[in-house]
């Protein structure tokens, strides 16, 4: 008899593996097990049908007190461990319907995250005003700090934390990466400015000197570490996160050196394209809400045509306004020619043609300015970084907006309240520094100019002697005149 239940108890064990339904296993008709599933009561089944929680064992209870305090499972939690405990039946449990917020509440939640997002608009708004108005080393160390939020937030899209725990130093190595890219770029750009510097400051002339083979010397440090870091069942993980990484490098750091271009070119060049992508976003979400009823693009099904076009009007006007009236300031047009820490610096420097009213544009006499007024040619060029700001620039916003999909996430971060992360705010400016960039090396950098700060570079390189040797004969030739 033992041997018999045995050899039956195995077998309905196997048939069970094999998916085989349980009654059949035990030998049941198919009758019987219908007289028996009509035995259920009413308590293990709800209203449209589906089976009650009678899986206590395995799902934790909806409420448990822990020291008087209640502690409650979320719907979603509690549909996810009877699906995974229903074997015979994976469609036996609905999952949980949302919450249907009353009209009050949803006005009320609209309304508070408006608020929200406005202040904290302003907020950064005005922060960013006076880092600008700080100088120009301390927008580079704001750019800087940006460019560690952008890179933290897309590499968490693909950590695994229990893999990382198994790798000794991963993490480290990919900020590693960072820094050694944020020399090798930014120093490329601010090496004739750091130049000036290094009759001054020892530190900073160590940095410059010898500058490209000390950022591969510290790149292949990295690379080697990365290799005798390899752990094996980990390999795969290890070379795509290797990828993932220089990829991030390349998109975010390397993009954003154009930036620390534009802003030694002349402050202009990268205050105005930050304010018309700005404010284009801003109009655009404007004019949508106000009169949006065809949907532009399917990756962001909230753009529309009318915002789409609204903002590009209105960003054009903006950009005609502000380039009429930054050239105005010195601080904003000169170049910076020299790093200087100290903050909230005085600039003067001649005037570039560029800046000064020589077009003579004629008006409508209805607008009370006279027959006509003098304009700049820069706003030839305002017009044309006004129409990218509104037409491709956006193109940088659908293109996060696919990426984020594509990892199934809301935002990039939670840092900026109303706002998500930082690559949520920085998705078009990339884009636009970049255009910027591009456009002045091909349409307005002339031929190399002599200045004192690269005269200055030049003379740093040579030995004491030639250096007293110049120095007499400028003497000489200012005696002389």
């Amino acid at each position: 008899t033992l041997r018999t239940c045995r050899h039956r108890c195995c077998y309905s064990m196997q048939l069970r593996n094999r998916g085989i339904p349980g009654h059949l296993a035990r030998g049941q008709s198919a009758s019987e097990r219908e007289t028996e599933e009509s035995e259920t009561t009413e308590a293990e089944t709800d209203g449209d049908g589906y089976m009650a929680d009678n899986y206590a064992h395995d799902t934790p209870k909806a409420n448990k007190t822990r020291g008087g305090e209640s502690i409650k499972k979320t719907d979603n939690e509690n549909f996810e461990n009877l699906q995974a405990s229903s074997k015979w039946f994976p469609n036996a449990y609905r999952p949980p319907k949302p919450e249907e917020e009353s009209p009050e509440e949803l006005a009320r939640r609209k309304r508070t995250e408006f608020w929200v997002r406005t202040r904290w608009t302003f907020a950064m708004f005005l922060s960013f005003l006076l880092i600008i108005a700080s100088g120009h080393p301390y927008v580079v160390l704001l750019i800087i700090a940006i460019k560690i939020g952008m890179f933290k937030e897309i590499l968490s899209l693909k950590r695994d934390r229990e893999k990382d725990k198994r790798i000794p130093y991963f993490r480290s190595l990919n900020w590693w990466f960072f820094g050694v890219t944020i020399y090798f770029v930014y120093g490329r750009v601010l090496q004739l400015h750091i130049q000036v510097v290094h009759l001054e400051h020892n530190v900073i002339g160590w940095l410059s000197d010898h500058h490209n083979l000390k950022g591969f010397v510290a790149w292949m440090l990295g690379f080697c570490t990365f290799i005798l870091s390899l752990e094996k069942g980990a390999y795969k993980y290890q070379f795509t996160q290797f990828g993932w990484t220089h990829m991030t490098l390349m998109m975010v750091v390397v993009t954003a050196s154009c930036m620390v271009s534009n802003i030694f070119a002349g402050m202009i060049w990268f205050f105005l394209p930050v304010c018309l992508v700005v404010w284009n976003d801003v109009y655009a979400y404007v004019f949508g809400r106000a009169f949006g009823k065809t949907p532009l693009i399917k990756i962001s099904p909230k753009k529309t045509w009318e915002g789409f076009l609204g903002a590009l009007v209105t960003t054009v006007i903006f950009g005609w306004w502000a380039g009429y009236l930054l050239p105005y300031f010195e601080y904003m047009t000169c170049a910076q020619e020299e790093l200087t820490l100290a903050p909230f610096p005085k600039m003067v420097c001649s005037v570039d043609p560029m800046f000064e009213p020589t077009w003579v544009v004629p008006v409508p006499a209805f607008l009370g300015l006279g027959p006509s007024i003098r304009l700049t040619p820069f706003m030839g060029h305002v017009t044309s970084l006004s129409i990218f700001a509104s037409i491709v620039a956006p193109f940088g916003g659908f293109f996060a907006s696919g990426f984020k999909r594509a990892f199934k996430v809301k935002d990039f971060g939670d840092l900026i309240p109303g706002h998500g992360g930082i690559t949520d705010r920085m998705d078009c400016q990339i884009i636009m520094s970049v255009f910027v960039a591009v456009y002045r090396n091909s349409f307005l950098l002339s031929t190399i100019q002599t200045s004192v700060a690269k005269v200055l570079s030049q003379v740093d390189l040579l030995p004491r002697e030639a250096k007293l040797e110049l120095l007499a004969r400028l003497q000489a030739a200012l005696r002389n005149e």
